[in-house]
């Protein structure tokens, strides 16, 4: 996989607020395999997972927006909880 081309074709991203004060975007892997179709409800479950079990307890605020310019808020998580 070519990770350089990952923000450009990730259909959605997700910005993370940690409680030590960073924040970092993080973009979701939409594919199941090389040659199938996007599937932006894989990428959203995926970033959620992240978000769960991998940083679990370490972020205060975390929303995911599709990955276009002036994409559309998904969800929005704050200490994890989903808002919406």
């Amino acid at each position: 996989m070519n990770t350089a081309n990952i923000p450009n074709s990730s259909l959605t991203k997700c910005i993370v607020y940690f409680k030590d004060g960073n924040s970092r975007t993080f973009y979701s892997f939409d594919k199941s395999h090389r040659n199938s179709k996007p599937n932006k409800a894989l990428g959203i479950r995926r970033l959620e997972k992240m978000l769960m079990h991998r940083f679990k307890g370490m972020w205060e605020t975390a929303i995911i927006y599709e990955n276009f310019y002036k994409g559309a808020e998904l969800a929005k998580y704050k200490d994890g909880v989903r808002l919406f």
